[in-house]
């Protein structure tokens, strides 16, 4: 296979999961407002995976420096 298609395939992968937290996030926000109220939230694989209220110290536990994956962070407030 074309290293080029190889690479458009792996990213278009990328952006559906992307996509799919996003809805999730979106989809549980009033429950996120209740547990993670002022904080910032990660998501991977439709699940909340880690939460801080500063979002360098949430990036420095999560490693995402090398990081290829997709992992969506926003964040929850009333």
């Amino acid at each position: 296979m074309d290293p080029e298609i190889s690479s458009s395939v792996g990213d278009f992968v990328k952006f559906e999961k992307l996509r799919d937290n996003f809805e999730w996030f979106y989809s549980n926000y009033e429950e996120l407002k209740r547990n993670f109220n002022n904080q910032y939230v990660a998501i991977k694989d439709k699940c909340q995976i880690d939460n801080d209220y500063d979002l360098e110290m949430l990036l420095k536990r999560l490693n995402l420096s090398n990081c290829d994956q997709s992992i969506d962070i926003e964040f929850v407030n009333k």
